[in-house]
């Protein structure tokens, strides 16, 4: 099932149990394209980030995943 909710990931798909290596690196690009690649490269917050403004980015990242994530498997993903 594909959306086109923004230009950037028209051709994104919902990760289903069946694709996640496509959906991983189309969603890697996404981030890295939106600047929210922090929380997939860092281990914790990093020190020149305020916690403000960590866990602001944090939610962004989150959102934009659970975004393209289907229905069927949401409740694997922590």
């Amino acid at each position: 099932m594909e959306e086109s909710s923004s230009s950037s990931s028209a051709t994104m798909l919902k990760l289903t149990a069946s694709d996640y290596s496509i959906w991983k690196s189309r969603m890697e690009g996404i981030l890295y394209c939106k600047d929210l690649y922090e929380p997939l490269q860092l281990l914790g917050q990093p020190k020149e980030k305020s916690d403000d403004a960590w866990s602001i980015l944090n939610r962004k990242f989150v959102r934009q995943i659970r975004q393209w994530v289907d229905q069927s498997v949401l409740h694997h993903v922590a």
